[in-house]
């Protein structure tokens, strides 16, 4: 069953955080990609496991389902191939090799469901592999890759079993069969190549529990397919006991592979395998607070976005969430405190519609107020001189008597005549504050523009 990100309706959740009972999907888990650490919750910072894990239960209670699984129409072929072939040889170890023949399906297939049962989305619409699998050739440099380990330890085994002791052959088996798992996950990991097999003892420690489900299918079921087919000689033909041999063989090599596939399923994702999900783009922290906002923690948010900002790099989208959020909280008398911060920031990114806004609301709360700031008036008059030239009147005139140190005081005042004279026609008025600037101020270019301000006006 499908099931969906509680934070994001119609995203696949691929994540269960036990902790706060919540499916979650990519973005709203902290991973670190190539990491064998677990990923975390958001929203309460606790480890999270997939998705497939956690409605799921442990692996040892689903063996049942991967014994269960090579008996599915489409691979109870490879069993009787390679019980068929099995059954044919005679009896000799120089047919060890022809016997193995019978494998090469259950070899290729097994490759097949790991890779197909590590991406979640495809198994769900796809339960079992098809025989074009093995037509794939590059897949079966993976398959031979992964079958070399369990034959180099079952074919030594078996002749220490036969020729020297039976417990020293079951013994060696059992022992060298508790790594074979982690040499397949390696080859579906790191890729098919054998220097991949270096990578294995990863993979044993950082999935252990699920690990050691794999690791005690694959020893035992050497052990105890060593003890059917010993019950088997004796109680029938030895063609037939051969041919349950090879059945055995390929039951137990696509079971385990079944099994394998749901530990990638499971933990591929923080090994750096690619299953297909969609990549998360979205920065860390913003994913964070997008979280704490859906679960209603405004607070922690709050406290996270105000330390942003007093970063050089907040951005102006950064001062509007903090808005909001002030304003989704109540605080009204912290949103007015902050306002002068955040009407500069909107000057300095040029956004005049939003400090208009800021502008009007500050003045509809506190109708005399402007900003403290005589460099701040002098830029927001010149960027909505055009479009609001009663504000910038208002942010230019007196500043002489409330900042007479202003360094940009005649620049101001050479603003405040050009919006007198162009915009409202008071020549007049404009003419006072030209006579200001050529009284107060030394500047050769200030003076050459109050020259050109009288000849353009006439």
């Amino acid at each position: 069953m499908n099931r969906y990100c509680k934070y994001h309706p119609g995203t696949e959740a691929l994540w269960y955080c036990s902790h706060d009972g919540l499916h979650l999907c990519q973005q709203c888990v902290e991973g670190r990609e190539g990491s064998l650490t677990d990923a975390r919750c958001l929203l309460c910072n606790q480890e999270v496991e997939s998705s497939e894990q956690g409605p799921a239960g442990p692996l040892w209670r689903q063996l049942d389902r991967y014994f269960r699984y090579p008996f599915t129409p489409v691979l109870l072929p490879v069993l009787l191939l390679w019980a068929v072939l099995a059954a044919l040889v005679p009896p000799l170890p120089v047919m060890v090799p022809v016997a193995l023949l019978g494998g090469l399906p259950a070899w290729g297939f097994a490759r097949a469901i790991m890779t197909l049962r590590s991406h979640p989305a495809k198994a769900r619409k796809i339960s079992v592999p098809g025989w074009d699998c093995l037509s794939d050739m590059a897949g079966w440099k993976a398959a031979l890759l992964q079958a070399v380990p369990p034959l180099l330890v079952m074919v030594p085994a078996g002749f220490v079993l036969v020729m020297v002791s039976v417990p020293a052959g079951l013994l060696t088996g059992a022992l060298g069969l508790l790594l074979v798992p982690a040499l397949w996950l390696a080859i579906q990991v790191q890729g098919a190549e054998p220097g991949s097999y270096a990578a294995a003892l990863a993979y044993v420690f950082s999935a252990p529990r699920d690990y050691a489900v794999a690791a005690l299918l694959a020893s035992l079921g050497w052990l105890l397919g060593v003890g059917l087919v010993a019950v088997a000689v004796d109680v029938m033909p030895l063609p037939l006991a051969q041919g349950a041999a090879g059945a055995l063989a390929a039951l137990w090599w696509l079971a385990l592979a079944c099994l394998c596939g749901d530990i990638l399923a499971r933990h591929g994702r923080l090994w750096g395998l690619d299953q297909g999900a969609k990549k998360v783009t979205v920065p860390l922290e913003e994913r964070r607070q997008w979280l704490q906002l859906c679960a209603g923690r405004f607070d922690k948010v709050l406290l996270s976005t105000a330390k942003s900002l007093k970063n050089k790099k907040a951005t102006v989208t950064d001062w509007q969430r903090y808005d909001r959020l002030l304003a989704m909280t109540d605080k009204d008398d912290e949103r007015r405190a902050v306002a002068p911060a955040y009407l500069e920031r909107l000057v300095v990114s040029g956004a005049w519609s939003e400090a208009l806004a800021l502008l009007a609301r500050q003045r509809e709360a506190e109708p005399a107020w402007l900003p403290a700031s005589p460099s701040l008036r002098l830029a927001l008059a010149r960027g909505i001189h055009e479009r609001e030239p009663k504000v910038a009147v208002a942010l230019l005139k007196d500043l002489h008597d409330r900042h007479p140190d202003f360094s940009e005081l005649g620049d101001a005042y050479l603003l405040l005549a050009k919006i007198l004279a162009e915009q409202f026609g008071l020549a007049g008025k404009a003419e006072q504050y030209l006579r200001f600037v050529e009284s107060q101020c030394r500047d050769a270019k200030l003076r050459k523009q109050v020259v050109d301000y009288r000849e353009a006006w006439g």
